[in-house]
């Protein structure tokens, strides 16, 4: 399951994962660089970022906020 960064509050990050649902980690777990709207995913108790969906995601979201601002 896929999870996107929502925020990153103090020590506490809360994630949507696929479903909606939120779920709330310790931002002390989140890979190195994590950040808001990053893509991560759980590999035995361990998380990672997901590159190259993170950079598509920034990228369609720069796009339509270009269309918006137009």
């Amino acid at each position: 399951m896929r999870y996107t960064i929502d925020r990153i509050t103090g020590n506490i990050a809360v994630c949507e994962d696929e479903k909606g649902n939120m779920v709330k980690l310790a931002a002390s777990e989140l890979p190195k660089g994590a950040d808001e709207g990053d893509i991560l995913f759980d590999q035995d108790g361990t998380w990672y970022k997901d590159e190259k969906e993170s950079s598509e995601r920034r990228r369609v979201m720069e796009e339509k906020l270009n269309r918006l601002i137009e």
